[in-house]
């Protein structure tokens, strides 16, 4: 807990000098994984709205629902909680914000982690000065040691969905109690090796486990399909450790594959080597993309591309930076990426591995272990 608070402090004055650096009075935070990030605060986002005022000289007020309104003070992180009954009310909700605002501070100018149209409407009419920015997600890019130690926590109980999955799938089982069997072992893991679990939207432990003709559809939501053998299954898994995500994707194949399965799958296990190999300090996103994809274009496969070779991990499953054509951010130590480039054949199988890393000053940190061999990956039957 020391750990956190120390960390807590360090996000909240980056924020701050940055503040300072443009004259800002103060910054209205509504995205509900930026509040977590700076105060450790989390709520389900919900029709009723939370938003955070940070003003320049460090206080905070948080404007929170009724039902929110225990939570936020025993976070003990803001320095006034205000509280309203229901949303939506008789009354302007941000009207009212803009009431206790003024209250406590003069304001020349507000920044916005995300300035929504009804927002600025009703802000505008009060303040001459308003703008967005990405402030907050440009400091989420780089993770902390202490966050790098709850992806290094999450990625080993990625890596055991995983593993529970390729041992207790047989012909019969349906993807969905397969999925369910495997949630509930490791969320039976994690009670009982960890301190505390925070549920977040998607749980402590999932995926997606697609098998058969289903896996050339990358996000195939889990079904009643029972799982054959001649199958291809995909075990598109992931876990958090306090709200941090890692994701471990391997192909398996229930039965021994056939020539076509193992020459599309050895296409995709090398593109997605080639992928992990140039994340390092200083290759760009689109460049690293631009020939992962072309490695598999060359190969014969250009036609079953669905989608870029990654993006990044941390709070949330999908955040910046994209591993994608036309995202040039150049690679830094503490980013952290997904690397999950895929060959989709329509009507016959899909083939996708992902590992989440952390860029290193000697470059890329696989967090997920769970091996990659074809061998290791056939389901005996």
């Amino acid at each position: 807990m020391k750990l956190l608070i120390e960390d807590l402090n360090t996000r909240k004055t980056k924020l701050l000098a940055s503040l300072k650096e443009i004259t800002a009075s103060g910054m209205i935070i509504t995205n509900p994984y930026n509040i977590f990030y700076l105060f450790d605060f989390f709520h389900v986002s919900t029709e009723r709205p939370v938003a955070i005022y940070l003003h320049h000289n460090g206080e905070t007020i948080a404007f929170v629902p009724s039902l929110e309104e225990e939570e936020a003070k025993r976070k003990k992180n803001f320095t006034r909680v205000e509280t309203y009954f229901e949303f939506p009310g008789k009354f302007n909700i941000y009207q009212w914000m803009i009431k206790h605002i003024n209250q406590c501070y003069k304001v020349e100018n507000i920044y916005f982690d995300r300035l929504s149209f009804n927002l600025y409407k009703v802000f505008a009419n009060e303040f001459n000065n308003l703008f967005n920015t990405d402030l907050i997600h440009k400091q989420r890019l780089i993770k902390s040691r202490l966050e790098q130690s709850f992806l290094r926590k999450a990625a080993n109980y990625a890596d055991f969905i995983v593993q529970f999955g390729s041992e207790n799938c047989q012909p019969g089982i349906s993807e969905l109690e397969l999925l369910h069997e495997m949630t509930g072992a490791t969320i039976q893991k994690m009670v009982t090796e960890l301190d505390e679990i925070i549920y977040v939207p998607g749980g402590p432990a999932g995926g997606l486990i697609p098998s058969g003709g289903r896996t050339s559809h990358p996000h195939s939501l889990p079904s009643a399909r029972k799982i054959s053998a001649g199958d291809t299954l995909i075990l598109s898994c992931g876990a958090n450790v306090h709200g941090y995500r890692v994701e471990c994707e391997r192909t398996f194949f229930v039965g021994k594959p056939n020539k076509r399965k193992k020459m599309a799958f050895n296409v995709m296990a090398e593109a997605q080597n080639l992928g992990i190999s140039l994340m390092k300090p200083g290759m760009k996103c689109a460049e690293i993309d631009n020939q992962v994809l072309d490695y598999i274009k060359k190969s014969g496969y250009g036609d079953y591309l669905r989608h870029r070779t990654g993006h990044g991990k941390g709070l949330e499953e999908h955040e910046p930076p994209w591993v994608e054509a036309g995202d040039d951010t150049e690679l830094q130590p503490g980013m952290v990426l997904s690397c999950e480039p895929g060959i989709y054949i329509d009507g016959f199988s899909g083939f996708r591995h992902s590992d989440t890393v952390i860029i290193t000053e000697k470059g890329a940190e696989v967090l997920t272990k769970f091996s990659k061999k074809i061998d290791d990956l056939i389901i005996d039957i």
